[in-house]
């Protein structure tokens, strides 16, 4: 069975989907990863705050942009039809 060639517009809905979930990782890793370790370096930081959440918490968000990240582009290989 022979699959149909996609159309101009679903090309274009697959690229800006891929986009999106790309840019979102893309801000999370900024908010979640990035914020602490400029917040920690430059002592603006709560104290109450453990080692493990200051941990935690960015490892997490790493893992979760990387994970829409690849998710975007999973959704790319949708372009190869």
């Amino acid at each position: 069975m022979e699959e149909q060639a996609l159309s101009d517009a679903k090309k274009e809905q697959i690229k800006l989907r891929a986009t999106f979930l790309n840019n979102i990782g893309v801000g999370i890793m900024l908010i979640g990863v990035f914020t602490p370790i400029i917040r920690v370096a430059y002592g603006d930081i709560n104290p109450q705050i453990g080692a493990l959440w200051l941990a935690a918490a960015p490892t997490g968000c790493f893992l979760l942009g990387t994970a829409l990240h690849l998710s975007g582009g999973w959704i790319l290989r949708g372009l190869r039809k």
